[in-house]
């Protein structure tokens, strides 16, 4: 595809998965009855200050939203991260540096390189626990590989929304699109992508600067690289995302993935139940 098209096909992509509706369904009167999550903060490993709430009692699971949401958004505005706790876990679900509650002090500023998986390893030393499984969506599951592929902990992955693009190092197509609609945005033009990032922003409490840092942390790791995962990893995606390449062809390339598929697209995807029973149920398996 031309440059121009391939830019503009993925510019009204991404737009229609900026504009869909920040919560996947509402919640129910029992669910909204639930205990509600206790927030706290902590201090990173460079001193940034990270948001991050918990729920429930039992092994520990970490939970990483996507690009341009937050833990609100992503897990329990959805009730997902009720219904995991409800199985017995505690789930621990931070604001990702530069979004909704954990703005950086300064946007600007180069970030260090994999500043995202980095938090998530300063947050277990601050918790003094190691995440049994860590569950990621879209920006959220490349996150979760690199903070494998650093710390190597975790007994059980999940990875949502994401495919065999997080294998494609070199492909920048996807935050190129992003950083083409928010330096729109930022400089108040009115085109579609760029109203949808303002959107985006005013729904999540974050901001078009911190989105745009926090390109820097989507980083893909290498096929070599995810060869060497050696722990029971799940991939979800639904059947009509391929926002981020295949998700059957990423759980082949990691040794001994299982593979999932919803309904829905990227963003509608979470709202399928098949989701939350997906995640328990693996979580399961391992105890």
């Amino acid at each position: 595809m031309p440059g121009m098209l391939k830019a503009a096909a993925l510019s009204l992509a991404l737009t229609a998965t900026l504009i869909a509706p920040a919560y996947a369904s509402p919640q129910t009167e029992a669910e909204m009855s639930m205990p509600q999550p206790a927030v706290h903060t902590f201090t990173s490993f460079d001193g940034t200050v990270i948001s991050y709430q918990t729920l429930g009692e039992g092994p520990p699971v970490l939970l990483l939203h996507g690009f341009s949401g937050n833990a609100e958004v992503n897990w329990f505005g959805p009730g997902i991260a009720q219904k995991i706790t409800a199985a017995g876990y505690m789930v621990i679900a931070p604001d990702l540096r530069g979004h909704g509650a954990s703005p950086v002090a300064d946007p600007d500023a180069p970030w260090p390189r994999d500043a995202i998986a980095r938090d998530q390893i300063a947050l277990a030393k601050h918790l003094g626990q190691k995440p049994y499984g860590v569950v990621g969506y879209s920006m959220g599951a490349l996150s979760a590989l690199r903070y494998h592929l650093l710390s190597r902990d975790g007994e059980r992955l999940i990875l949502g929304g994401i495919g065999d693009a997080a294998a494609d190092e070199a492909n920048t197509d996807r935050n190129t699109a992003f950083r083409a609609a928010l330096d729109a945005a930022i400089a108040g033009e009115d085109t579609p992508a760029a109203k949808a990032m303002k959107a985006r922003a005013k729904a999540t409490g974050g901001t078009l600067e911190g989105f745009r840092a926090a390109l820097a942390a989507r980083l893909y790791t290498g096929r070599d690289l995810l060869e060497t995962f050696a722990l029971p990893t799940l991939v979800l995606t639904g059947d009509q995302d391929l926002d981020n390449g295949s998700g059957p062809k990423l759980a082949e390339i990691i040794p001994g993935a299982d593979y999932v598929q919803l309904s829905g697209t990227h963003l509608s995807a979470v709202a399928d139940p098949a989701f939350s029973e997906a995640i328990i149920a693996f979580l399961n398996a391992g105890r």
